[in-house]
C-alpha cells in the first residue's frame, strides 16, 4: 500500500499545488466541486435510471392518492403501504452507486483532512507529542529525542499503564520539526511550504491498508526500540465565509452537495 499512498498524494499534490499561493479555501472549494461533480457522473454511469425514472413516477402517484383520498381512511392506508414499499425498492436502487463512491469518496475524505483539516506548527505555540510503545515502555533514560526546527520543552511524562510517552516541542518560526525518537525518523507539519500541502499529525510503523485514509499519518520504518505509533496536538482549521467560521467538513459537504445537484440538473440524472 506504499506505493499506492505514494501515488495518491502525489496526484493531489498536482492538482493543488498551482493554488498553493493563495488562501487554503480555494483549493478546498476546488476539490469539493470537483468531488460533487464527479459522485454525480458516477451515480448516472452505475446507477438504472430508467427503472428509477418509473419507481419515482409511482411514488408520485402514490402520494397524489393519498391526498386525494383523505377522507377515506382504508384507501389512505393502501397507498401509504405501497408508497412505504416504493421508497424501500428506491434505497435498493441507491445502494449500488452508494457502494461504488464509497472508497474514492473515503479517499478524497482522507486527503482533505490531511490538508485543511489542520494548522502547521505556529510560531511559540507549543506542540504536544505523545508516542505509543508496542512493548514495554522504555525507561526514562533510554527515551531519547533529538529535535531538528524546535527545541524541546521538558518533561518527559511517561504513562506505564498505557505504554506512552510525552514531551513537547516549540517552534520560533513557521518551520516545522522533524525528530528522532530512539531511532525512528518523523516529521511534525507541513510536508511543503504552500496551502494545500499535507499536514502531518502523528506517525505509524505499521502499514497496513487504512493508511490509504489517513495521509497526514506518516508512515515511518519500525526501529527496534522506537516507538509503535505517535500523534500531535496541532490545531484545528476554521475558514471564514459569510461571516461564519466553517470547518472543513462543512465546506466540503455544502459545496460538493451543490456541484452535485447543479452536476445532476446538467447531466439530466435522476436522483
Amino acid at each position: 500500500m506504499g506505493t499506492a499512498s505514494v501515488v495518491l498524494n502525489a496526484l493531489f499534490d498536482a492538482l493543488l499545488y498551482p493554488l498553493g499561493r493563495f488562501p487554503a479555501f480555494w483549493g478546498l472549494l476546488l476539490v469539493s466541486l470537483l468531488s460533487g461533480i464527479g459522485m454525480i457522473a458516477v451515480f448516472k454511469m452505475v446507477s438504472d435510471q430508467e427503472k428509477i425514472a418509473d419507481l419515482r413516477r409511482r411514488m408520485g402517484g402514490e402520494i397524489l392518492g393519498i391526498l386525494l383520498h383523505v377522507s377515506s381512511p382504508g384507501t389512505v392506508l393502501r397507498f401509504a403501504g405501497r408508497l412505504i414499499w416504493s421508497n424501500t425498492v428506491y434505497l435498493s436502487y441507491l445502494l449500488k452507486p452508494l457502494l461504488v463512491m464509497a472508497v474514492p469518496f473515503m479517499l478524497v475524505w482522507g486527503q482533505l483532512e490531511a490538508r485543511y483539516g489542520a494548522e502547521g506548527m505556529d510560531e511559540h505555540v507549543p506542540v504536544t507529542v505523545t508516542v505509543q510503545f508496542r512493548d514495554e515502555l522504555p525507561g526514562r533514560d533510554d527515551v531519547l529525542v533529538q529535535v531538528t526546527g524546535a527545541r524541546l520543552i521538558p518533561p518527559l511524562v511517561m504513562v506505564q499503564t498505557l505504554n506512552q510517552a510525552s514531551f513537547r516541542v516549540v517552534t520560533e518560526s513557521r518551520a516545522d520539526a522533524a525528530l528522532l525518537l530512539n531511532g525512528t525518523a518523523t516529521e511534525i507539519g507541513r510536508t511543503g511550504e504552500w496551502n494545500g500541502s499535507r499536514v502531518l499529525r502523528g506517525f505509524d510503523a505499521t502499514p497496513s491498508l487504512w493508511n490509504l485514509f489517513t495521509p497526514h499519518v506518516q508512515v515511518v520504518r519500525r526501529v527496534p526500540g522506537g516507538p509503535d505509533s505517535g500523534w500531535y496536538s496541532l490545531a484545528g482549521r476554521d475558514y471564514s465565509i459569510f461571516g461564519w467560521h466553517w470547518s472543513w467538513i462543512a465546506v466540503f459537504l455544502v459545496f460538493s452537495m451543490l456541484s452535485a445537484l447543479a452536476g445532476a440538473r446538467f447531466l439530466r440524472v435522476r436522483i
